[in-house]
């Protein structure tokens, strides 16, 4: 019998969604080259291509348990490194109109920055999986095609040849516009418009800031047009991002960053910021839209090439999808790759059917979020429920981390135990004096 024929990968992009896809094709796959065109921090600083890296990131219960499985006692490193566990008996503190939801503390989860999670998790890649490697400061032009088929990308008119290439490139990739120039069909893309504007500064943290709570959300309800989160990153500080929708954008001056902060429901957040003598500058970031590209409907792409992460779906970055999202499209790819090899043309179609099923679930509740007004308060009554019934809060909470889907929280049992638990609920304008 002859040698099996080495295979290779290529991914463009060193974010989450590119670290992780490089994981899971070092499965299957005998190289992996990971491009990216930024130089990268040797600290868990932002980068400059990455603006939403440099807001409060929450890691949902569905992608914290597959980091978990590919990076074996990653936890522990990021501890080290100065990540927050948030205790399980001392749940994340949300507040709506001055209310205290309860929580379920089944879920324990960590709290850091996103860059230190990064470049953790890049670390840990590089040392763990010798068949994958890096190369920053490389700016990929374009792909190179033969016979139809992508065979590799083109750098500094240089060709840099591959089996598959990942596209993770964010929602902006170029890639698909090539392929549309070459005669390949675009995909329909599909947009919910929500206008987020958020700005995050970073202050030192004290242990008595929240009373023992080791965060806090703040929900303007139910309208939902002002928002607020403090979380625990490394280095003893909190990272708070304010938000707003409509059109509204968070100062950036300190007074005005504060007092927007103290108009929200519950003024745990602007007293914090009152005491911080020491802030970072307000950093700022917008996204006009949730968008999604129907790449599931393509009845014809390239074998070789493949797009992954918020090119695929880009979401409402107020609901923390985004890291889980491309987590969870990175095990299909796995799961894809396993089934018809990196070398299929099946595997595209393959690859894009599995990610769409990732995607419908956090894109159903985005839609829902901006539908109709029956869903919108039958959504805002499950809110309510949670306050008073742990049956419903705890489903909640697993829809929102990815783990269940979101029928499950309209079947005929669970609209009625919502209903009455809505009715024993305290009302909005009594907790807004508490």
């Amino acid at each position: 019998m002859g040698r099996r024929q080495r295979t290779s990968a290529i991914v463009v992009g060193a974010g989450m969604a590119g670290l992780l896809a490089a994981r899971v094709l070092s499965d299957h796959v005998d190289q992996v080259r990971i491009l990216e065109r930024d130089r990268l921090p040797g600290d868990a600083v932002p980068r400059g291509s990455v603006p939403q890296g440099r807001h409060a990131h929450v890691l949902l219960v569905a992608g914290q348990r597959l980091l978990d499985g590919w990076f074996p006692d990653l936890a522990d490193e990021l501890v080290a490194a100065g990540a927050v566990p948030l205790d399980a008996d001392e749940p994340v503190r949300h507040r709506g109109r001055g209310h205290r939801i309860p929580s379920d503390p089944g879920f324990p989860a960590l709290s850091m920055s996103r860059p230190l999670l990064e470049g953790t998790i890049r670390g840990r890649l590089l040392r763990q999986r010798p068949n994958v490697s890096v190369a920053d400061g490389t700016p990929v032009d374009s792909l190179v095609l033969e016979g139809g088929r992508v065979v590799g990308v083109q750098v500094d008119g240089v060709r840099h040849r591959a089996d598959l290439v990942v596209a993770c490139t964010g929602r902006h990739t170029r890639f698909l516009d090539q392929l549309a120039g070459l005669g390949f069909p675009a995909p329909q893309v599909s947009a919910i418009r929500i206008d987020v504007a958020c700005g995050t500064c970073v202050v030192p943290r004290r242990p008595d800031d929240l009373g023992g709570a080791p965060a806090v959300v703040v929900n303007d309800l139910p309208g939902d047009h002002r928002m607020g989160v403090m979380v625990p990153v490394e280095g003893d500080r909190w990272m708070i991002t304010l938000g707003s929708f409509h059109g509204e954008a968070p100062p950036i001056e300190p007074a005005g960053y504060e007092e927007f902060a103290r108009r929200l429901p519950a003024p745990v957040i602007a007293d914090v910021l009152a005491r911080s003598r020491v802030r970072t500058p307000v950093l700022t970031h917008r996204m006009p839209a949730s968008q999604r590209r129907h790449v599931e409907w393509l009845d014809r792409t390239p074998p070789g090439f493949l797009v992954l992460g918020d090119a695929v779906c880009s979401l409402n970055p107020v609901h923390a999808q985004g890291m889980s999202s491309a987590a969870l499209q990175a095990r299909a790819l796995g799961r894809a790759v396993a089934r018809h090899g990196p070398t299929s043309p099946r595997l595209p179609r393959a690859f894009y059917r599995r990610a769409a099923r990732v995607v419908d679930v956090p894109w159903r509740l985005a839609a829902r979020a901006g539908g109709p007004g029956v869903v919108n308060r039958y959504l805002d009554m499950v809110f309510r429920a949670g306050r008073t019934s742990v049956p419903v809060a705890r489903q909640a909470l697993r829809v929102r981390n990815l783990l269940a889907r979101p029928e499950t929280l309209m079947t005929p049992a669970m609209v009625l135990r919502v209903l009455r638990a809505a009715r024993r609920s305290p009302d909005d304008s009594e907790g807004a004096a508490r």
